[in-house]
């Protein structure tokens, strides 16, 4: 009486249904010529794009599968940054042609079984024969990741200008390791900055961090060279009392006093740190006028409201200790010089009507920032989302030296390769095996559709020239792929639509396991509360 459920059949249909009209929203907005998503939230705020993973992030899923899907395709987002999009269109073929097989009487755990051992299959054959090395320092290799990853968003019609963006940012983050054949990129040392006006083409990566501010005084203009850091994420306004804690005053000399050793506190505090040798201040909290002006007088510049993400970044890249504390145990603070961080120089730049502070030079980080331009805010959130998949993507090209070729290339060598499988098999997994290649087919067909190409025509020359390359003369066919511009058929590894190797094997990996997941399901129950 406590609980209500569905079982069977019907379960898995109402399942299948749900995650197919999740993939039939994203499939329109997949590939460099695809189509937008408006999304109006409940509090009328209005979003435009075309990014799988932001889409998701967006919607509001009810039904526990669905759920499970966004869930799971968010995943490839957080460990590779692309490939979202893929992932549901993937898993949700897989459990439409999952379905189709369990209404003709073959056993879910037959088509469980069959699609591990073709996953498992495909990764392997992935890596010995369809990827191609790459150095770390093969900037044109690099360059093409990132151009084929700004293909499909926003700042596509700029992909030349993003791709050298990104470029240039994961260099200066990049560090190699000790025997000097392999590297690794910071990532997390690259910050964004967003300034409205002018079109995303005046967008530029800064050699250093850049931190908002307001104008320090009229004509006011700042260099200091070398910059001596000091981060706080306290409150740098006069002393007050302790939040519960009063104070009886019956006279207002008293009261004089106790406003007096307010400020005396305040000013200690001061001194203490002037003499560190800081010579610039940042604190997420606020600071009093008179002590801004304390600091200027000493040739000390003191920068209030940081964001405290940005002031990490610089900490992490300068060397310094951010203080969250400013209470001694001997009422006497103390600011240790080895607090500080180290930058070459630090100056001021107007950008817009915008007062900007420039740090260049960090000591154990060169790092930098990417200052987006453009004309409203939802834009400049979709370039910088764009721009931050496209530094995923090289991160992962230098990171793991093996790319593979894009255009569905990859996806029909795959399922022509489980074709064959497939055919050598005399068990009960041989059907499964068929279909999962088939569900793999549906990433070329899904480019060719919503480039508005003749998809069966297409397809079908594409399956050719693979099933071709399992011989030893025409080998080279298994990097031919789809050209959406001219929609012709070409070899994208030398025309540079490329990814890294780990985005692929991923993608395959996530989307079975997200399919083997939700066809485990056969039985949806729903508890209720008792009556009282």
């Amino acid at each position: 009486k406590n609980l209500e459920f569905t079982t069977g059949q019907k379960t898995r249909e109402q399942n299948v249904k749900e995650c197919l009209v999740l993939s039939d929203l994203l499939k329109s907005s997949f590939g460099p010529i695809s189509m937008d998503k408006m999304i109006i939230d409940d509090t009328g705020e209005i979003t435009t794009t075309n990014d799988g993973a932001n889409i998701l992030k967006r919607l509001e899923t009810n039904h526990p599968v669905a759920h499970i899907l966004v869930n799971l395709a968010s995943q490839q987002d957080e460990e590779i940054g692309d490939g979202t999009t893929s992932v549901v269109i993937i898993a949700s073929e897989l459990l439409k042609r999952a379905d189709h097989l369990i209404k003709n009487k073959i056993h879910p755990s037959i088509i469980i079984s069959a699609y591990r051992l073709a996953m498992c299959y495909s990764c392997s054959y992935l890596r010995k024969n369809l990827c191609v090395s790459s150095g770390f320092n093969d900037l044109g290799t690099l360059l093409n990741t990132a151009k084929t990853s700004l293909a499909s968003k926003i700042s596509g019609v700029n992909s030349k200008k993003f791709a050298m963006i990104s470029l240039q940012a994961i260099k200066s983050v990049q560090i190699k390791e000790q025997n000097q054949k392999k590297a690794r990129c910071q990532i997390k040392a690259i910050d964004f900055t967003k300034i409205q006006g002018q079109n995303m083409n005046h967008s530029c990566l800064i050699n250093g961090y850049i931190i908002p501010h307001q104008k320090f005084f009229s004509g006011f203009s700042l260099r200091i060279s070398p910059a001596r850091i000091a981060c706080f994420n306290v409150d740098l306004r006069r002393s007050r009392l302790s939040s519960g804690v009063h104070a009886e005053i019956g006279e207002a000399e008293e009261m004089k006093n106790v406003s007096r050793e307010e400020y005396e506190i305040t000013r200690k505090r001061a001194k203490e740190i002037l003499k560190s040798g800081a010579n610039i201040i940042l604190t997420s909290k606020g600071i009093d006028e008179f002590l801004q002006k304390y600091f200027l007088k000493n040739g000390v510049v003191a920068v209030r409201r940081t964001s405290l993400d940005c002031m990490k970044k610089i900490a992490m890249a300068t060397g310094a200790k951010i203080q969250n504390n400013l209470n001694h145990t001997n009422e006497i603070y103390q600011f240790d010089p080895l607090f500080l961080g180290e930058a070459e120089e630090i100056f001021d730049q107007e950008i817009s009507k915008n007062e900007i502070l420039v740090i260049r030079g960090c000591r154990f980080c060169p790092g930098g920032t990417i200052l987006l331009r453009g004309t409203t805010e939802n834009l400049l959130d979709e370039i910088s989302q764009s721009l931050f998949d496209a530094l995923c993507m090289v991160k992962k090209t230098i990171e793991g030296r093996k790319i593979v070729a894009g255009g569905g290339a990859v996806e029909t060598s795959l399922s022509v390769l489980l074709e064959n499988l497939g055919s050598s098999i005399d068990k009960q997994e041989q059907i499964p095996i068929l279909e999962f290649g088939e569900a793999l087919m549906m990433i070329p067909k899904t480019l060719a559709q919503n480039s508005g190409l003749n998809s069966s025509e297409v397809l079908a020359k594409l399956r050719i020239l693979h099933r071709a390359s399992k011989t030893e003369k025409f080998k080279k066919y298994k990097y031919f792929g789809l050209d959406l511009g001219s929609g012709k058929i070409r070899n994208n590894i030398v025309s540079g639509i490329i990814e890294p190797v780990l985005n692929k094997i991923k993608c395959i990996q996530i989307a079975t396991e997200a399919a083997i997941t939700i066809l485990r399901i056969d039985d949806f129950i729903f508890l209720k509360k008792k009556a009282e």
